[in-house]
């Protein structure tokens, strides 16, 4: 019998039977408390879904799975009580994940919570609190000169689309204007966030709803049901047209993005005529959408 654990062979860091590197291993949906989260005015205490992965070298047979929590532990309790970004808890995760890994050459860190800003109805001025979800994403490199991380922040949030092609067909075959089917579409915008810029979510959140054709509101009255609906249908955009439209929009509000910076946008609509959703996904670099908006489309 061995006296004590220290005694115990650690078989983590024995040669694997069969010498394949792991790309990334880890936990996965850690729920923590995170500190408050302020969105247009409004604190969240968070409690968000967290998921740290490693990856791991062909001769080592498994990773110090109590390092990868700790690492998030450690950065985690700073910010007990205090506003924080997803992000910037993302990056300084995945920094600690290679400090307390040193054998491990990337890590992977996604943060997922949900928060809620204030809107109001269009005409009635009603208003409400409307859920929406914020990540936080990073990715760390080990190089010869230190740690580089890749941060990304992103939202998720719910519009509404309605239809180009069912409206053209019954204007040019039946004559009625106006007439198209609508689903509700949960869009996705992620934006890599170089060191020394802040990315507000709620401008994010505002760029993916703007993209379609109208928004959802969980407090309406009729007045404000109707002005949506006309405006859905005098905006009316394919799933193609709304992630197309988020990236140029990005651009727009953050003319000086790094031409190496990752955009990616995508929309899932839940098809009002078909069993099955319908889904569009773009991930471009800024610098390549900025040369496609000069020249157009190739």
């Amino acid at each position: 019998m061995w006296e004590s654990v220290n005694e115990v062979p650690d078989i983590h860091d024995e040669k694997p039977l069969i010498s394949i590197p792991v790309d990334w291993v880890g936990f996965r949906g850690i729920v923590i408390p995170a500190g408050r989260l302020r969105v247009d005015g409004v604190d969240t205490v968070l409690t968000p879904r967290i998921d740290v992965f490693i990856d791991l070298p062909e001769n080592l047979r498994g990773i110090h799975a109590s390092r990868s929590y700790e690492s998030l532990r450690e950065i985690v309790d700073r910010y007990a009580g205090k506003v924080m970004r997803l992000e910037e808890i993302a990056e300084k995760v995945a920094v600690k994940l290679l400090e307390l890994h040193p054998y491990s050459s990337r890590s992977m860190v996604r943060i997922k919570a949900r928060a809620f800003h204030r809107v109001e109805a269009p005409l009635s001025r009603v208003k409400s609190y409307e859920p929406f979800t914020i990540y936080g994403r990073a990715l760390g490199f080990r190089r010869d000169e230190g740690i580089d991380v890749k941060r990304f922040i992103g939202v998720e949030g719910y519009g509404v689309t309605a239809c180009p092609c069912i409206e053209e067909v019954a204007e040019k075959l039946y004559g009625v204007k106006y007439v198209t089917h609508m689903q509700r579409s949960v869009g996705r915008l992620f934006l890599e966030v170089p060191s020394g810029l802040e990315v507000d979510a709620l401008i994010l959140l505002k760029i993916l709803q703007s993209s379609m054709s109208t928004s959802t509101m969980s407090n309406l009255k009729r007045e404000d049901e109707a002005k949506l609906v006309l405006e859905a249908v005098n905006s009316p955009r394919f799933a193609e047209d709304c992630v197309r439209e988020m990236i140029k929009l990005v651009l727009e509000r953050w003319p000086s993005l790094p031409d190496s910076a990752e955009i990616m946008a995508s929309i899932r609509s839940m098809e009002s005529l078909h069993h099955q959703d319908f889904m569009a996904y773009v991930r471009i670099r800024a610098g390549e959408a900025r040369r496609r908006l000069r020249l157009g489309v190739e």
